[in-house]
């Protein structure tokens, strides 16, 4: 049952798909073109380009807890959580489409401020993000309408990388006649922009009314010191598991999505195979999305991500036997993907359980410093993956824009499809201590006086 009261509605549970759609349409193209804008378009070395995206990262990293606290202090008059998300949204907009403005700059004077705006939007992202994820919890207390939710999430990112897969290159080129130059990036970026804040917009409109402390006069959340976020988070081992197991796995995906354009473009000779590629991925991932309510009747939440991280893995090892057929590596990869939505849409849920295991164990509710882990496992999983890029392809002597070494493109494929194999058995083996099962949450909700369905 909703905390204000009744079922969620249809058109808000695909609003709230929708605007993962947006956000991530918008997302992928910084996750997947930034590094090369920055190397082969805005004349900033890969070392540099690396150390930039790195350290404008780590300033990031810095903002989703405190975000989250600040979330927790504050109840804004259109929502305590949704209130966020229309915060966040034009705020998305500005950085995103000044992060692909190219400028005359001198290095490093270029780099330094590549560095100030890029930090800028991660943050941007942090606060409409946490935001919007932290409604999964608040909307309701129902389970089934959770995993929803979280389907209608997993769905909406597998079709948002799916449109910005088949989208976003030949809109760049597009609009930049036939070239990956300035003028292409920059108004598809203001396009991709425009889409998350519309659709941001949208979910406002739907969910409006509906977040909890919405009304005036509402129960008052409870105001948390620091320390007693900090004793939250680390008195919880369910949630500090799934944190560290959804770094893992959004780490190996951001190095594939920053890897592959250097591989179809040094090692495959057809750029152009990068749009048909991601779209392709992204389809079998939405499709692995649709099927989660379909996985979780047989498996526990717990056990679909790690049966999905495994399929993956697996594939990304046949993908590296097999790396002389970009074909074959295609296909494999694709497949993969299908088990790899299935972790990218229960963790939302598991986090919500992570709320209720807190709450249960502590007496305290922090949905959004719960919530703000979430970002912030994305955010180190960015800081990881931007450094690995851009310096991998350092150490293995990549020269943009020059014909690629036997070294170049070894590299490349090590890169781009070993090392995420790793890091998802990683994830693998650290969820196996994860304990939240159904019935033990089952027992946690009956505790806690919640209604299920």
């Amino acid at each position: 049952m909703g905390e204000s009261g009744g079922k969620l509605s249809n058109y808000l549970k695909v609003s709230y798909g929708l605007g993962d759609l947006g956000f991530i349409f918008m997302v992928t193209m910084s996750n997947t073109y930034l590094l090369m804008f920055f190397t082969d378009v805005a004349g900033i070395t890969a070392a540099a380009a690396a150390t930039l995206m790195m350290v404008g990262r780590i300033i990031d990293s810095c903002s989703p807890p405190i975000i989250g606290a600040v979330i927790e202090k504050n109840n804004p008059r259109w929502g305590k959580y949704l209130s966020w998300v229309l915060i966040g949204a034009p705020l998305i907009f500005i950085f995103n489409t000044l992060m692909f403005s190219s400028n005359k700059m001198a290095m490093p004077g270029k780099a330094i401020l590549a560095c100030i705006i890029y930090a800028a939007f991660c943050i941007s992202t942090n606060i409409a993000y946490t935001g919007y994820t932290s409604l999964n919890s608040s909307l309701t207390n129902d389970a089934k309408e959770r995993v929803q939710l979280s389907t209608m999430r997993g769905q909406g990112n597998a079709l948002g990388k799916c449109l910005a897969g088949f989208l976003l290159l030949p809109m760049i080129k597009l609009i930049g006649g036939g070239d990956l130059n300035s003028t292409g990036f920059l108004w598809s970026a203001v396009i991709a922009g425009a889409v998350c804040v519309l659709l941001y917009l949208n979910l406002y409109h739907a969910a409006k009314g509906k977040d909890i402390q919405y009304k005036e006069g509402g129960k008052k959340s409870e105001k948390l010191t620091v320390a007693e976020m900090v004793q939250l988070i680390f008195s919880n081992k369910n949630l500090l598991l799934l944190f560290v197991t959804d770094v893992a796995r959004i780490l190996a995906m951001l190095v594939t999505y920053a890897m592959f354009p250097y591989f179809f473009k040094y090692v495959a000779n057809n750029i152009d195979g990068a749009a048909p590629f991601f779209g392709i991925v992204n389809i079998l991932a939405f499709i692995g999305a649709t099927s989660v309510p379909f996985i979780t009747k047989f498996l526990s939440k717990r056990n679909a991500y790690i049966a999905g991280n495994l399929l993956l893995s697996l594939c990304m090892v046949a993908a590296i036997i097999c790396s002389n057929s970009v074909t074959a590596v295609i296909a494999l990869i694709s497949i993969g993907y299908l088990g790899y939505s299935w972790g990218n849409v229960v963790n939302t849920s598991m986090y919500a359980d992570t709320v209720d295991y807190g709450e249960w164990k502590t007496g305290k509710n922090a949905r959004g410093l719960y919530f703000s882990m979430f970002q912030l496992s994305i955010k180190i999983a960015a800081v990881f993956s931007t450094a690995i890029a851009g310096f991998g392809l350092t150490a293995v002597g990549y020269v943009a824009n020059t014909e690629p070494t036997e070294q170049v493109i070894m590299g490349i494929r090590v890169i781009s499809m070993a090392l995420p194999a790793a890091l998802l058995l990683l994830g693998v083996v650290l969820l196996l201590f994860y304990d939240l099962t159904p019935k033990k949450m089952d027992e946690i909700h009956k505790s806690l006086g919640r209604e299920e369905a």
